[in-house]
């Protein structure tokens, strides 16, 4: 099959490109562990895909399949061999199907959309630490391949099983710190507890973070007293700033997570 292999992720946010709708052909679609799932999808012939960004995120849809009939969001999490992968896990009916995908199946996407994790020009001084929760690792994928193994990652989830990647993960940072509610995997309990053992004999100001996860996660990352970007995580039905289903409340008003984020500064943020 001819296809249009898309390009690897920029760093650059100044070459935000337009999100573009097209097919793909998945490639592959494999369990990775527990709920956790990989779909490879390729570009079909004469779709072009703008390369992705960091932080980004695209809406999927099952190819002529009225119900789910929304697409549904998903982090960008990497680009291999020309084909868009996205880490999913399963939660409802949409990525159930999902996990039935074949070789040679259609999808439609359409993306890459929204605001990417500001890297050029910030913080030259800073270390940057990255907290992710459960399928938060998605997002934050990407972001740790363009610090290229200078941040430390803080990552937790409810089990050994939900904690994904973790050998490829220990080689793309310079530390690891892993959390899990059972303790079946580091540290037993929230991954901010972790976070916040980790500052009692540093300098907050040394450090900007990135953050995807859970609302209960990002807001106590919030309230740490550091700088730094989350990623809302916020449920969206159409993903080009219409229907208004995932604004979140700010300091200057109400914002769409789909247009003015995903990504937000975290003083901007309010939590309820």
């Amino acid at each position: 099959m001819n296809t249009r292999s898309l390009r690897s992720a920029s760093t650059d946010t100044d070459t935000i490109q337009p999100a573009h709708l097209f097919k793909a052909r998945v490639k592959e679609n494999i369990k990775v562990s527990g709920r956790f799932y990989i779909l490879k999808a390729t570009p079909e012939t004469g779709f072009f895909v703008p390369a992705p960004l960091p932080g980004q995120f695209f809406m999927l849809g099952l190819d002529r399949r009225k119900d789910p009939l929304l697409k549904r969001p998903f982090c960008y999490f990497r680009v291999r061999d020309g084909a868009l992968e996205i880490l999913y896990r399963i939660v409802g009916k949409a990525t159930f199907l999902m996990r039935e995908l074949r070789e040679g199946d259609r999808v439609e996407v359409l993306g890459p959309l929204g605001n990417p994790y500001p890297l050029p020009g910030w913080g030259k001084h800073k270390k940057p630490l990255v907290v992710a929760g459960g399928v938060g690792i998605a997002s934050v994928f990407p972001l740790l391949e363009a610090l290229k193994g200078k941040a430390v990652l803080f990552y937790g989830g409810r089990s050994r099983d939900e904690l994904v990647l973790t050998d490829e993960l220990q080689g793309m940072t310079s530390e690891l710190h892993l959390a899990s509610d059972d303790g079946s995997a580091g540290f037993k309990g929230a991954v901010t507890d972790v976070l916040a053992d980790y500052f009692k004999d540093k300098k907050k100001s040394d450090f900007i973070i990135y953050a995807c996860g859970p609302n209960g996660m990002l807001k106590a990352v919030c309230g740490m007293g550091l700088r730094g970007y989350i990623s809302s995580e916020e449920k969206m039905a159409c993903g080009i700033g219409v229907c208004l289903g995932c604004a979140i409340k700010t300091r200057s008003g109400f914002k769409r997570t789909c247009k003015e984020g995903p990504v937000f500064d975290m003083d901007e943020v309010v939590f309820e």
